[in-house]
């Protein structure tokens, strides 16, 4: 790999890192999403200083170019983004139903208190 591609590569994880570091601090991104990222920067460059690695794992696996690879390891990365993106958004769903529902009982309850009360003020 080229040099130029290398530096350029290199400085694209680093702002990538940045730019999650900044989502972190600014509470735009929960600190177990950023963790997730960070090891795909991670990973992203040690790939970078180590590009024997993908031609040993695409041996391996039987697999004639490393650009196939990479596009299947892209693929199953973000099928486990989805997926774990999914379950998140499941709980949240959960969460919601749970709190609309006490909001609703705690709501009934005020109602319930006000009318005893203004019974009593009325007589």
């Amino acid at each position: 790999m080229s040099s130029n591609l290398t530096i350029s590569m290199l400085i694209i994880c680093i702002l990538g890192f940045l730019f999650i570091l900044w989502a972190v601090k600014k509470k735009k991104m929960l600190f177990k999403h950023a963790l997730l990222w960070w090891s795909l920067d991670i990973v992203l460059i040690i790939l970078l200083f180590i590009p024997g690695i993908l031609r040993f794992i695409a041996d391996v696996m039987g697999i004639e170019t490393i650009s196939n690879m990479i596009f299947l390891f892209g693929f199953i990365v973000i099928v486990g983004i989805i997926l774990l993106l999914t379950m998140v958004v499941a709980e949240q769903k959960s969460q919601i139903t749970t709190l609309s529902q006490e909001i609703g009982i705690l709501e009934n309850k005020v109602r319930g208190l006000e009318n005893g009360n203004h019974k009593k003020t009325n007589r």
